[in-house]
């Protein structure tokens, strides 16, 4: 297992993110269509195509992680996960094409931010919502230098002048803090 996949699929970060109890509480449900950016080894678009009867669409920059996605989708006969290799801040999706975009521990690394906002915006469906989990902005047990990291706070002000609106917000452990935006009418 390559080191990015053994660190994503951590037993303990695994144990605190509870990926399929943490889309259900999020209200994904089987007639939804979720967009996974930025979805590493999967931990996330796995359990997503296990609840939707829709797309769980993947999106990666990171070929050898899109490709861990491609192998564990085969091996559970999962046939609506649909890979996409991301290029630039233009995702190669429709218009309104998602009821659920969710980040897990990647808008600290987007250095555009307002670019993905906008482009997450136009890829959500009007009631559909925007997921953000991210380490919380102090010492925990796990994550990046917490200089690397986002404060709830700030990801709120980003989302709130990109046009979201706070809807839910969850601590996830003592690593993970979720928040749920919803469009602004």
């Amino acid at each position: 297992m390559n080191n990015k996949r053994a660190k994503l699929e951590n037993p303990s970060r695994l144990d605190e993110l509870k990926p399929t109890e943490t889309l259900k509480r999020i209200g994904l449900g089987e007639s939804h269509t979720l967009v996974d950016i930025g979805a590493g080894s999967g931990i996330f678009t796995l359990p997503a195509a296990r609840i939707t009867k829709n797309k769980v669409y993947a999106l990666e920059i990171n070929e050898e992680m899109l490709s861990i996605i491609d192998e564990k989708a085969k091996s559970e006969g999962a046939i609506n996960i649909e890979l996409i290799k991301v290029q630039g801040d233009k995702f190669t999706l429709e218009d309104q094409a998602a009821d659920i975009v969710l980040l897990v521990t990647v808008l600290h690394e987007i250095q555009n931010k307002t670019a993905l906002l906008k482009e997450v915006k136009r890829i959500l469906k009007g009631n559909g919502k925007v997921v953000i989990i991210e380490f919380h902005k102090s010492n925990t047990p796990m994550g990046p230098p917490i200089a690397n990291r986002i404060a709830k706070q700030e990801v709120i002000c980003e989302l709130q002048e990109s046009g979201f609106l706070v809807h839910e917000e969850f601590d996830l452990g003592d690593n993970f803090y979720c928040l749920v935006f919803i469009l602004k009418d």
